[in-house]
């Protein structure tokens, strides 16, 4: 894996930019296609405050809340705001479910479910990260190739990686270990004994530290 997530949203909160000059600028007199260009340029400097700003004025648009809310909700993620990313990632679903016309990319969905598994993973919710990462157990090629679109150092072994750590938490030993054989083929346990169990645990937490 290419990054250590939880010290990546660590530094993302102390890196923090000054924001732009939003304040002396009606953000309602500009286009969708202009705030969300904005808005993710903001957010890949790591100035979290104008993304906000950005994103918050497509929340409101009905024809751009869906794209509105996935922005908001890996800003918040990467403020380490988990519960306030929960929310606008529900926010999406929910507006993502209330579109006549697929106006949403199968690229922004799987991005918004990448950044659900690390939500509800992080705050112990184990079984709903397991259900949103499902996409991820697969291992064709597009899904070994996913990668976050605004932040390519997140990669779908990432986002597997915390699917194994909810598996591991429910005691469901041998999905966790399939899970983990995704991002390490080479890796071998016998989790029904303590010793594979142990074994799975701390290969784990050394892919987590890599």
């Amino acid at each position: 894996m290419k990054t250590k997530l939880f010290i990546l949203i660590f530094l993302s909160m102390v890196l923090l930019s000054c924001s732009d000059k939003d304040d002396k600028e009606d953000l309602n007199n500009l286009s969708n296609a202009e705030l969300n260009r904005r808005g993710w340029n903001a957010f890949q400097r790591r100035d979290f405050s104008s993304a906000e700003n950005h994103f918050s004025v497509m929340a409101r648009r009905n024809n751009a809340k869906a794209l509105g809310h996935y922005g908001l909700g890996w800003t918040a993620l990467r403020r380490f705001q988990l519960n306030n990313a929960k929310e606008e990632f529900n926010r999406f679903i929910v507006a993502y479910n209330d579109l006549i016309a697929n106006t949403v990319s199968d690229s922004v969905f799987r991005d918004v479910r990448a950044g659900q598994t690390i939500v509800h993973s992080s705050l112990g919710e184990h079984n709903q990260a397991i259900t949103v990462s499902s996409w991820f157990s697969g291992s064709s090629n597009e899904v070994n190739n996913w990668q976050f679109t605004h932040d390519s150092s997140i990669d779908a072994n990432d986002i597997r990686l915390f699917r194994a750590m909810s598996q591991y938490a429910l005691g469901q030993f041998p999905a966790s270990l399939t899970t983990v054989r995704l991002i390490d083929p080479s890796f071998e346990a016998d989790v029904s004994t303590v010793e594979g169990r142990l074994l799975l645990m701390r290969r784990i937490e050394e892919l987590a530290r890599m």
